[in-house]
């Protein structure tokens, strides 16, 4: 993994010269919960400007970056960082409680984002998930492979919303995937035994199939139900 971040921002360092401003890794790869071949290494290159000339000479080297883990980089300049917290609170609050730098200052670190709209956004991703988990069940609830792909999507981010529930209850929110999982059941008294078995399914821990697939796909629309109503409960 060092000699493939390595190679990443000596890519950088070459493709935008005095335009680089900062790389960093956010997610599975900054936090060490990272599986080679199944979780993306999530980078971000921050540009003292974002322009399509610059963005292009990136384009050359994504094939390089995917076979190596990346999924493609996000650019941001300094000014879009700041303002960014007003509408993207929990992608920031999650890379400002999880990042690690690769070159650059640390522009994360200090950046304010308030409660409210930590609130809002996570009920809307809470309600949206559920939307679709409902959505595709009516399209999808004959195929298993399907499902599982319904699964793995929605529970992507899932353990981000849970450390913003138990940010906005002002309760511990660090650890790895089980301990947040495991104080989200504590702090709000319920249980999320089958988001934490669809976390596994997708990281590829465990085999699910048939109908006790769908019957996991069940009680994961209950359980995101209950997480919607712990949002709604939580003060502004």
């Amino acid at each position: 993994m060092e000699q493939i971040l390595s190679g990443f921002v000596q890519d950088v360092q070459h493709l935008f010269g005095n335009e680089l401003v900062a790389a960093f890794l956010y997610g599975s790869a900054a936090s060490g919960e990272h599986v080679s071949g199944r979780s993306d290494i999530n980078a971000v290159v921050v540009l003292t400007r974002v322009t399509p000339a610059l963005l292009r000479k990136a384009s050359g080297r994504l094939r390089s970056w995917s076979r190596q883990g990346f999924a493609t980089p996000m650019f941001f300049d300094p000014e879009f960082l700041r303002h960014a917290v007003e509408v993207f609170p929990i992608e920031l609050l999650d890379m400002q409680e999880r990042h690690r730098m690769l070159w650059g200052p640390d522009l994360v670190a200090d950046l304010r984002i308030e409660r409210e709209a930590l609130r809002r956004q996570c009920e809307q991703e809470l309600r949206g998930k559920l939307l679709k988990l409902r959505q595709a069940y009516v399209e999808s609830s004959r195929s298993p492979r399907d499902l599982e792909a319904v699964l793995a999507a929605a529970v992507s981010g899932l353990v981000v919303l849970a450390r913003i529930l138990l940010h906005l209850a002002r309760a511990e929110e660090s650890g790895g995937t089980e301990a947040v999982l495991a104080r989200v059941e504590a702090q709000f008294a319920l249980s999320v035994a089958h988001l934490r078995k669809a976390w596994q399914l997708k990281r590829g821990e465990i085999r699910v199939t048939g109908s006790e697939l769908d019957l996991l796909y069940q009680a994961v629309l209950g359980e995101f139900q209950r997480l919607v109503e712990v949002v709604d409960a939580l003060p502004a």
